[in-house]
């Protein structure tokens, strides 16, 4: 008798550990003050949703709310991304092989996420804020004319999420872009989101993560701007965790970002990481 309930302690005890321990971690990580919803998608709208990233592997920062959105009935994911992200350091390869490289795992990333459609437009990458502003919106507005997307989701344009120059001109031209086009009736973007990050993740990020250590800002005010909505992705923990894996080419930089993620169960992972935030930059 004693045996069994021995065995049974140590049987509940390991299914109970790791439970608690995620909870407490979860609610060291995240910003429980910020309202939760399942998608971004407005009510009564279109359920089309267009992100705009400078590279291959910047929709990890919003993968799971893709996916849960990507998922309604009916609704339609257009990815795009401005460069094919050809200078990434990748031992033995010149800069065309990497460009196809990525480009060739971004259309992968859209397969797993569900999207209808991936655009790679191939502005030079590293080099966005030298390219001429006027092509860069042209085609970002005319893709949203196409599209007709009611959700636009893209970086902030003061830090790009970490401090990624390219990251930051995207999300400015795609600020001026809608800012021109809300005051038509005509346009179809009803709500701008930025991708972001609340208080004490980004105090984790700079102190565990790279990119943030090596280029996020000091000043808070010049930072991340304060997220309005999260949305919860525990329902596709197994769809994030196939997405990082899709940018082999990238390994090293998905697990700088998403630290230990190929060394817990997806389930257990996104138990703690397990909700995506983001600024609400226009509505209308």
């Amino acid at each position: 008798m004693w045996m069994r309930r021995v065995v049974w302690a140590l049987v509940v005890g390991g299914l109970l550990l790791p439970v608690l321990a995620s909870w407490a971690l979860r609610r060291a990580i995240n910003d429980g003050s910020v309202a939760t919803a399942s998608s971004l998608f407005p009510p009564d709208a279109p359920k089309v949703v267009m992100c705009a990233w400078a590279h291959p592997d910047d929709e990890i920062t919003s993968a799971g709310t893709l996916a849960r959105m990507a998922g309604e009935s009916g609704a339609r994911l257009v990815l795009v991304y401005l460069t094919r992200g050809e200078r990434a350091k990748v031992e033995g390869k010149k800069a065309e092989e990497v460009g196809r490289e990525r480009e060739a795992e971004a259309r992968a990333a859209g397969r797993v996420l569900g999207a209808e459609e991936v655009v790679v437009l191939g502005f030079p990458d590293g080099g966005l804020p030298g390219t001429d502003a006027m092509s860069a919106r042209g085609a970002i507005g005319e893709l949203i004319g196409r599209v007709r997307p009611s959700v636009v989701v893209t970086f902030d344009e003061n830090v790009g999420f970490y401090g990624h120059p390219d990251h930051a001109q995207v999300g400015r031209w795609v600020r001026e872009v809608v800012e021109a086009g809300a005051a038509k009736p005509e346009f179809p973007v009803r709500r701008l989101y930025q991708a972001t990050l609340p208080g004490p993740m980004i105090d984790i990020a700079r102190k565990h993560v790279d990119a943030f250590r090596k280029r996020y800002p000091q000043d808070p005010g010049r930072g991340l701007p304060a997220p309005t909505v999260a949305v919860r992705i525990t329902p596709v923990a197994a769809t994030k965790r196939a997405l990082l894996d899709v940018h082999k080419s990238q390994a090293g930089v998905v697990r700088d970002v998403q630290p230990y993620y190929d060394r817990l169960p997806s389930w257990l992972y996104y138990r703690i990481l397990d909700r995506e935030y983001f600024a609400l930059a226009l509505e209308r």
